[in-house]
C-alpha cells in the first residue's frame, strides 16, 4: 500500500517508532513472492489481495506437482483441516490427530513455509479490504497465523485486532483498550475513542452525517457476539436487497467466489432484481496456463476471456459457490470482463476493494444483458 495510507502509516511507521524492528518493501506487486524469500521476515502484513495470490499459487503448484507429492500434499492438507477445526472449536485434540499433524508438519508444511518465506512469521496480519474465510483456515492450518483487523482513516486507523491467541476465524476481533463499539439499531457498527477525527476538511454535511456525540458511524454492517469479538457483514450501502426482500450480503459470496484461484475480482448484483448475477474479473495468470495446459485457441486476453472452455471453467467455479449456499442467494448467470480493474480507472480502490458505483455505472450494458431474458 501507499504510505500515506492508515494502514501502512500504522504498520511500517507508527510501530516502527514505538517497537524499533526492521521494515522491508517490496519492489513491487510483481516481486513480493522473491522478496519474502529474501527477507524471511518474523510479521508480515498485507491486503487480502496478496494472501489470496499465495493461496492460488500454490495451489495450482501442487496441481503440476509429480503424484507423490501431490499425494503428500492433499493428506497432509486434510490433517491440517481437521487439526485447525479442531483447534478453532477448542475441543480436546486427539492425540494421534496431533502426532499425525506434527509429522505433515515436518514432511510437508515446514518446508513449504521455507520456500514462500514464512518460515520465520510468527504473526501475519490482513486488513484494508475483507478476506476469505477458507483462505484464513487455509493458511492456518499449514502453520502460518493470520489475524484480521478493523479500522478506518477516521478511526486513526485499528479499532479491533486479534492478538497471537485469542481470536475467531471471520472475525476482525475485540476492541482496542480505551474503544467503545456498539450496534445501531440498522445494524451499523458505531464506535468511539480518543482518537476518533474531527471531521471532513470543509465538509461540515458529511461530518454531522458520520459523527454524533462522539461516536462514529462506520458505514459497515456487523454484528458483536457475546464473547465480545466483531464481525463485518458488509457495507450499509452495498447490501442487496431482492425485488422478493430478501437482504443479501454481496462481500460474503464475493469471497467465496475469490477462494477459487482462477478468480481475481468479483462483483455480485441484484438490488431489486428477481435473482443475483455477478461480474467476474478472471486471474489472467492461472486461466492463461489453464488455457496453455488444455490447448483452448485465442488470439488475446478479450478473446480468451470469450472462449467456450474459460466460460465453462468459471461456470465451475459458480457452481462450487452455489451447492454452498441457499437458493436465493445463487449466482444465477455471470459475465466475465476482458480487462482488468484499475486504480486508474476508477473501478478499485488502492487497497484493491471494488468501487460498486463506478462498476454498475460503466457496465450498465453488461448487466442489463443479463437479466434480459
Amino acid at each position: 500500500l501507499p504510505l500515506n495510507h492508515v494502514y501502512e502509516q500504522i504498520f511500517d511507521i507508527m510501530f516502527h517508532l514505538s517497537v524499533g524492528h526492521i521494515v522491508n518493501f517490496t519492489e513491487n506487486t510483481d516481486t513480493v513472492m522473491a522478496d519474502m524469500r529474501e527477507v524471511s521476515p518474523t510479521v508480515f502484513h498485507a491486503v487480502p489481495r496478496i494472501w489470496e495470490k499465495y493461496y492460488s499459487a500454490i495451489v495450482l503448484k501442487m496441481a503440476d506437482a509429480t503424484w507423490l507429492k501431490r499425494t503428500l500434499f492433499n493428506i497432509a492438507i486434510k490433517i491440517g483441516t481437521r487439526y485447525n477445526n479442531k483447534a478453532l472449536s477448542k475441543e480436546k485434540m486427539p492425540l494421534l490427530l496431533a502426532l499425525q499433524y506434527k509429522v505433515a508438519y515436518f514432511v510437508i508444511f515446514r518446508k513449504l513455509k521455507k520456500r514462500l518465506g514464512f518460515d520465520r512469521v510468527r504473526f501475519g496480519s490482513s486488513g484494508a479490504a475483507p478476506i476469505s474465510q477458507e483462505v484464513l483456515k487455509f493458511f492456518l492450518s499449514i502453520g502460518i497465523p493470520i489475524r484480521e483487523g478493523y479500522g478506518m482513516t477516521e478511526t486513526t486507523g485499528v479499532t479491533h485486532i486479534s492478538d497471537e491467541k485469542t481470536f475467531k476465524v471471520g472475525s476482525v476481533g475485540k476492541p482496542l483498550p480505551g474503544t467503545e463499539v456498539r450496534i445501531s439499531e440498522d445494524g451499523e457498527i458505531v464506535v468511539k475513542h480518543k482518537g476518533i477525527f474531527k471531521g471532513y476538511y470543509k465538509d461540515e454535511e458529511q461530518t454531522r452525517e458520520v459523527l454524533h456525540d462522539g461516536w462514529m458511524y462506520t458505514g459497515d454492517v456487523g454484528e458483536i457476539d457475546e464473547e465480545g469479538f466483531l464481525k463485518l457483514t458488509d457495507r450499509k450501502k452495498d447490501l442487496i436487497i431482492t425485488a422478493g426482500g430478501k437482504n443479501i450480503a454481496p462481500q460474503y459470496l464475493e469471497n467465496m467466489l475469490k477462494f477459487s484461484p482462477y478468480i481475481n475480482d468479483a462483483v455480485v448484483i441484484g438490488d431489486g432484481r428477481k435473482y443475483l448475477t455477478a461480474i467476474i474479473v478472471i486471474d489472467d495468470e492461472n486461466v492463461i496456463k489453464f488455457a496453455q495446459d488444455h490447448k483452448v485457441q485465442y488470439t488475446t486476453f478479450a478473446s480468451m476471456t470469450r472462449t467456450p472452455e474459460v466460460i465453462e471453467l468459471i461456470q465451475q467455479e459458480v457452481d462450487k459457490v452455489n451447492r454452498q449456499v441457499a437458493r436465493v442467494e445463487n449466482i444465477r448467470k455471470f459475465k466475465i470482463l476482458d480487462k482488468k480493474l484499475y486504480t486508474e480507472d476508477g473501478e478499485v480502490t488502492p487497497t484493491m476493494k471494488v468501487k460498486r458505483k463506478a462498476i454498475n455505472e460503466q457496465f450498465a450494458d453488461l448487466i442489463e444483458a443479463m437479466y434480459k431474458d
